[in-house]
């Protein structure tokens, strides 16, 4: 792997970060107009406000794994610069500094699953069923 990839690497990963920020903001509005109750201002059903909790978690570890992706490589990047690299001389990284950012993607995964398993489907079979 050439140094110049791996700057590419933590460049779109710093895009993609901001790219969910953006997004985490839509999705709480989103939420908040979806399921928003007619004629009963403060009552959400329990089991959408939980659907909602794990998908915010879902969002959050999203995040947390562009952004941790991103200070990782970028740490990495500049260490290989500082010792006289240049950008297209071959490095050989380890692969431990993926491993956060694959925990936090199977994270994020089970916890969408989880939501829509637990909490999302029984709801809208008991509602329209």
């Amino acid at each position: 792997m050439k140094l110049r990839e791996i700057r590419g690497a933590y460049e779109a990963l710093s895009g993609k970060a901001s790219d969910i920020v953006r997004q985490l903001s839509l999705a709480g509005v989103a939420l908040i107009w979806v399921f928003k109750p007619q004629g009963v201002p403060a009552h959400f059903p329990q089991q959408l406000v939980r659907a909602a909790l794990f998908f915010f978690l879902a969002l959050v570890l999203d995040f947390l794994q562009y952004l941790s992706g991103t200070a990782i490589w970028h740490i990495y990047f500049r260490n290989e610069e500082k010792k006289g690299l240049s950008l297209d001389d071959e490095v050989s990284p380890p692969a431990q500094l993926n491993w956060p950012a694959w925990i936090l993607f199977y994270l994020k995964s089970i916890t969408v699953f989880f939501a829509y398993a637990r909490y999302v489907i029984p709801y809208l079979i008991c509602q329209y069923g």
